[in-house]
This record gives C-alpha cells, sequence and structure tokens, in this order.
C-alpha cells in the first residue's frame, strides 16, 4: 500500500440522473475497490450512505464539513463519473480546489505519475 497517497472519492450518493442511492453506493464501492488493488489508500464516504440511518442522523451540512476535514488529510480528491450531478460533489471538487488539493478524474492518473507533478514534486 502506498503511503505517499491518501484519495478522497468523491461522486453522487443521494437519487441522481435515475440512478438510486444503491446504486450510486455500489458504483462508490467499485472505485474504492479498485483503488485498493492498486494499492491506494483511500476514503470512501458512500460506505457510511449504505446505512439508512446515515440519511437522518446527520444533516447535509454536518457530513459536509465532515467531507471537508477529511479532505483536508488527503493528498488527492478523486471525481467519480457523474460527478457534476451532484451537489454536494461539486461543493467537494471547489472546496479540494480551493484548498489546492489535486482533483483528478480517473484512478490511472495516479498510475503514471503526474500526480507528482499534481502536488509540486
Amino acid at each position: 500500500m502506498r503511503a505517499d497517497l491518501f484519495v478522497y472519492i468523491s461522486g453522487p450518493m443521494t437519487v441522481t440522473d435515475d440512478r438510486t442511492v444503491e446504486q450510486n453506493t455500489a458504483d462508490g464501492l467499485a472505485v474504492y475497490l479498485d483503488l485498493l488493488r492498486r494499492g491506494i489508500p483511500c476514503f470512501c464516504p458512500h460506505l457510511a450512505g449504505a446505512f439508512p440511518e446515515a440519511w437522518t442522523s446527520l444533516d447535509h451540512a454536518r457530513w459536509l464539513a465532515y467531507d471537508r476535514a477529511v479532505i483536508d488529510r488527503c493528498t488527492h480528491v478523486l471525481m467519480m463519473p457523474r460527478w457534476e450531478t451532484s451537489a454536494g460533489a461539486r461543493i467537494e471538487k471547489d472546496y479540494a480546489e480551493r484548498i489546492g488539493k489535486p482533483v483528478i478524474y480517473a484512478p490511472a492518473e495516479l498510475d503514471d505519475g503526474r500526480w507528482r507533478a499534481a502536488v509540486g514534486l
């Protein structure tokens, strides 16, 4: 497992684009497992959404505050396909860019060394 990377996965979670919460959660899980297979540690907020109580225990503002705290600790933010359909993902992307975190759109961007240039190495 790489010690130089920690990736935040951002993408739709709630019902969007005719996709259910369950489908969006499965998409997030697929990206999460792909990164882990590549040896890249990551954080997948979709996994918290897999449990129905997550949608009622905290309001959206509290979830976004939590997401920002995790993004602060990550090296990169990976935007999943269809991220544009998610208000939360757009907020996460804007926040990452504002604090200077590299935003990427495919796991392969981490494999080819482009991440080094993005973080100034």
